[in-house]
């Protein structure tokens, strides 16, 4: 039972009764109702119950009766009713004083009706009460729903949950800037204990109670939901429909941020064409990356441009290709928890994608990284051909410098006629530093570095060449390079004695090394 003192003396027959004293505690909730006629009742009360008597135990002695009201207000009961006519004829004058000031409602029963008859018509007033929340919830619950399915991307989310809800909130974000206000707190006072926990929480802010709800999606924080109660009772039945309404405005901040990023994704892709055609200054371009407006651009990350077979999209089409990105992305357990951002420059995806400090210190991890990403990209869209991806990135000047590279990978893989699905720049590094070196000066190069292994039978300088090829395409590695040509480490070790004696070249020595690593390369380049 949660109705108050002044609730219960609304209800009839109790309605017939009166409020002799203690008019202070008539907000005090009746929990449950104890009836008293033995005098060790006290020993059984509980908070908050609302105790009915005939005062036989306290028949004979006012002093009692005083007694009796402070004990009860010791217990946190929600007051006395008392019927009078049998054994008190009028309620003494010190018990009067005494409710008044300890604030503990005594009420005069209505003598003509029993005890059974007040008691069940409060708790059938509770159970209507009752019946008529839970109706009123479920219906608010039914307008959320609703409101769910059909609200789209020109709806005022946050004035129609308002409406909904029938309650003041407010809507703060995950850096604590107030997106809506309509508490009676000032911006300012909302945001009074910042930072705050994600965790649902009644507080006061200066003399208003709230119940701060955190806006979650998929473990990410965009921010949290504040409602205004002025009814701890009722906020308490309200928790589930205001988690409700959390959810939903979770998706619809999502659905702003991907707009927002999408927008300011946009604007510095035309940017970057028009600066790439001469027609923007670095600076502008710089503008426009600092406009993404996150964190992104401090810490490591790698751009990626990814080439496709459809080169005439129109603006509608790139945005909705773009929209669908960050989706997947976030749908996917390995990226949702990752910030990246995509854009259009001469109808190619650029996009910049985030690496963990640990990552972008080791070159094994950083590719593994960036390969998925590359993956993600052709197993959502069949029309990607190749990502062409940079080196590791830090800080805002440097992601024009990435897009180069990613220019210089697919320039040098298509010269190579390379095919993978995936080009990393620091692959083609090399290359690219010594691309203006006449072919005349690369054929002398090879002919003479690696003439004893060229003049020998067709198949033995093929095998072997192959072989010194995956060994410097696994940085070294015996076994790795023998898992990729499918023979045994012994062999590879055979194989790279055999080279190193015919080229009369240390392959532990780094001078050597780096003379094999540049002759491989001009073979690629010729």
């Amino acid at each position: 039972m949660q109705l108050t003192i002044e609730d219960a003396l609304a209800v009839y027959p109790l309605s017939e009764g009166k409020l002799a004293a203690g008019k202070k505690g008539i907000s005090r909730t009746i929990s449950s109702i104890n009836l008293m006629d033995a005098p060790d009742v006290i020993n059984w009360m509980k908070e908050g119950e609302l105790l009915l008597t005939t005062a036989y135990a306290i028949r004979d002695s006012p002093e009692e009766f005083v007694n009796l009201l402070q004990k009860l207000n010791e217990r946190g009961a929600s007051g006395l009713g008392i019927k009078l006519g049998r054994y008190w004829a009028e309620i003494p004058e010190i018990a009067l004083l005494e409710a008044d000031r300890l604030g503990l409602p005594l009420i005069e029963l209505p003598f003509q009706f029993t005890f059974s008859e007040q008691i069940t018509a409060l708790y059938q007033s509770e159970f209507q009460r009752d019946t008529r929340r839970l109706n009123e919830l479920l219906e608010t619950q039914k307008k959320l729903v609703d409101f769910a399915m059909q609200a789209d991307e020109y709806t005022n989310y946050f004035q129609s949950i308002t409406s909904i809800l029938g309650v003041p909130l407010a809507i703060v974000t995950s850096e604590g800037q107030t997106l809506y206000n309509m508490t009676r707190c000032s911006d300012m006072e909302l945001l009074s204990d910042w930072p705050w926990n994600q965790d649902n929480r009644f507080y006061k802010s200066a003399s208003n109670l709230l119940y701060r709800v955190p806006l979650l999606k998929n473990g990410k924080s965009y921010g949290y939901l504040l409602i205004q109660t002025e009814n701890l009772l009722e906020a308490h039945e309200m928790e589930g429909i205001f988690h409700q309404a959390a959810v939903i405005l979770s998706y619809h901040l999502e659905v702003i941020q991907n707009q927002e990023a999408t927008a300011a994704g946009s604007r510095l892709g035309t940017a970057m064409e028009r600066y790439l055609k001469g027609n923007a200054s670095l600076k502008t371009v710089l503008e426009f990356a600092e406009a993404l407006g996150s964190t992104f651009w401090s810490t490591p990350y790698v751009c990626m441009v990814s080439s496709t077979r459809a080169d005439a999209w129109d603006h509608e089409s790139q945005r909705r290709k773009l929209r669908e990105i960050q989706n997947r992305l976030q749908d996917h357990p390995k990226t949702s928890s990752l910030e990246s951002h995509h854009f259009y420059v001469m109808n190619r995806i650029y996009s910049l994608f985030p690496l963990l400090e640990e990552e972008a210190k080791d070159r094994r991890k950083y590719e593994n990284s960036v390969r998925l990403y590359a993956d993600l990209m052709h197993s959502w869209d069949h029309g990607t051909r190749t990502c062409f991806i940079s080196k590791v990135r830090t800080g805002m000047e440097e992601f024009i410098d990435g897009f180069r590279e990613c220019g210089e990978a697919e320039r040098i893989s298509t010269e190579l006629g390379l095919s993978e699905p995936v080009v990393m720049f620091a692959d083609l590094e090399f290359i690219y530093l010594f691309k203006h070196i006449p072919q005349e000066v690369m054929i002398r190069y090879c002919s003479y570095l690696f003439r004893p292994l060229l003049d020998k039978e067709e198949e033995y300088t093929s095998e072997m060449m192959h072989t010194l090829e995956a060994y410097f395409a696994n940085n070294g590695q015996v076994n790795e390079t023998a898992r990729e040509l499918y023979i045994h480490r012994n062999t590879v070790l055979y194989r790279l004695e055999k080279i190193s004696g015919l080229l009369n070249l240390d392959l532990k020595n780094t001078d050597h090394l780096l003379l094999l690593k540049l002759g491989l390369m001009f073979r690629h380049l010729m």
